[in-house]
């Protein structure tokens, strides 16, 4: 039979044992659903599924898509796991110092993103995947912006000292600087000599002299770049020790042509033109690393490097709009820039290690056998349920109740499918023998759910003399009951 939503993956028709049956699928998500919008409504929050439900849906479409081939598929992928993924790991991590209903809070995103898991067929597999991709797009990330970090203050030093070559004076810091800058030209053809696709580009009759002439222009401006540092040092040195005014001042014409090695309109061609080899040579290479055909593992490793890259353009993009805002535009929009701007590098500071904590926490469950691995998302969408009981235990014991029953359900329904799936796999159309269960299983929760909220009432009212008494009767009798569903 065919499943109901999106296939993020590609299972065998028999034997994938990864997901339950759609039917039993669907009871187990309208249960969640259910119970999340019913207690957002108590609490006054009606809508209180959405923001969990789109962050973990997103997050899990991120972690299937990385069992892709494509190139935009894995980038799609390693986008989706280091923002809506950093975004649900935070509030997972951070929503509990909010107090109870922040855990409650936290254990619905949990259940939501168990659940999302089971209709990926997400197992071990996928959470390896999932920790490999965050921890090499963020290392992407962090490896980028130390490098824009260093360009910049690279590019700020060039032009300061440019500035300062170009207002010098005197005969010996006009004589340093230009030969500074022509150092610098030295090094950038180098580069563009050695990058540039200069040979592959040539006639095949023609490229033989042309790697000759290309070998001797490197020789050339090696050698002319060394003996230019050369006479850098040796001018510096004799300006020290004031040993080049001297015998320089009394030729006018060979002072000023000294002094004019410094001008801006000698000096800013030289740097134009250095400029421009290094841009090229940095178009070659992406152009050439654009082209290359990479095996399964390399396209999967660089369409994470790529998209940690991407996104710290983004940032800088940002953060320019922000500033050409500030100087020249509304500063309004500036601020809402700002703002966005902000949100976008907190998210990409702290999202990342906050996924790599609880996805690898899911991960390290899995390896101990704490978590079942072809039975991972419904196990974290039961516990999730448990999570927020846990929350709403100083706050209402109706919604304790509540939840406890929804994990039940939860866990029952979605094994029975998984036993299904196992035993049938995917083709035979077993829709009313699950209808069958679902409906006996949600109906037994309903009644544990009635009966739990009864022996309250009972605590509460009737052995309000002897609490300790009452409550012990009523966990007992709630627990037994709840393990009713439960098939063993």
């Amino acid at each position: 039979m065919s499943l109901a939503g999106p296939r993020l993956d590609r299972p065998s028709a028999i034997g994938d044992e990864g997901r339950p049956r759609a039917i039993s699928l669907w009871i187990a998500t309208l249960v969640i659903v259910a119970i999340t919008v019913a207690v957002g409504a108590a609490l006054g929050e009606p809508t209180l599924v959405t923001l969990p439900a789109t962050f973990a849906g997103l997050a899990v479409a991120g972690i299937a898509l990385l069992d892709r081939t494509s190139f935009v598929q894995l980038f799609v992928g390693h986008t989706l796991i280091v923002t809506f993924g950093s975004v649900f790991a935070l509030l997972v991590l951070a929503a509990p110092l909010l107090g109870g209903p922040g855990i409650a809070l936290a254990g619905f995103t949990v259940a939501l993103f168990g659940i999302a898991m089971a209709w990926a067929d997400v197992g071990g597999d996928g959470t390896k995947r999932a920790v490999a991709s965050c921890f090499v797009t963020y290392a992407a990330v962090l490896s980028s912006s130390v490098f824009l970090l260093v360009v910049t203050a690279f590019g700020v030093l060039g032009w300061a000292i440019v500035v300062v070559v170009t207002e010098t004076s005197s005969i010996g810091g006009s004589v340093v600087g230009f030969a500074l800058v022509v150092v610098g030209a030295g090094c950038s053809a180098l580069i563009a000599l050695w990058v540039l696709p200069i040979r592959q580009l040539t006639p095949r009759s023609r490229r033989d002299r042309v790697e000759s002439a290309l070998s001797s222009a490197r020789w050339r401006i090696g050698i002319g770049t060394i003996a230019t540092f050369g006479v850098l040092i040796a001018v510096a040195i004799a300006s020290i020790f004031d040993l080049l005014g001297p015998g320089v001042s009394g030729v006018p014409i060979l002072e000023s042509l000294l002094v004019g090695l410094s001008a801006p309109f000698v000096v800013w061609p030289i740097v134009g033109l250095s400029l421009l080899a290094l841009f090229a040579s940095a178009v070659a290479v992406t152009l050439r690393l654009l082209t290359r055909r990479f095996g399964t593992s390399a396209v999967r490793w660089s369409s994470a490097v790529v998209v940690g890259v991407s996104l710290v353009a983004f940032v800088v993009g940002m953060a320019i709009i922000v500033i050409l805002g500030m100087t020249y535009f509304n500063l309004i929009g500036a601020a809402m820039a700002a703002n966005a701007a902000s949100i976008v590098v907190v998210i990409l500071v702290a999202g990342p290690p906050a996924f790599l904590i609880v996805v690898g926490l899911v991960l390290v469950g899995v390896l101990l056998r704490i978590v079942p691995d072809r039975a991972g998302g419904p196990a974290l969408a039961a516990v999730g349920l448990v999570v927020a009981a846990i929350g709403f235990g100083s706050l209402s014991p109706v919604l304790v109740f509540v939840c406890l029953a929804g994990a039940a359900v939860v866990w029952d329904v979605s094994t029975f499918g998984l036993g299904l799936t196992a035993e049938l796999g995917h083709l035979p159309d077993t829709r009313r023998t699950e209808l069958f269960h679902g409906v006996l299983s949600v109906g037994v929760g309903v009644v544990a759910v009635l009966v739990a909220v009864a022996l309250e009432w009972v605590r509460t009212d009737v052995f309000g003399g002897v609490v300790a008494m009452g409550a012990v009767v009523a966990i007992g009798f709630g627990a037994l009951i709840l393990l009713t569903p439960l098939r063993g």
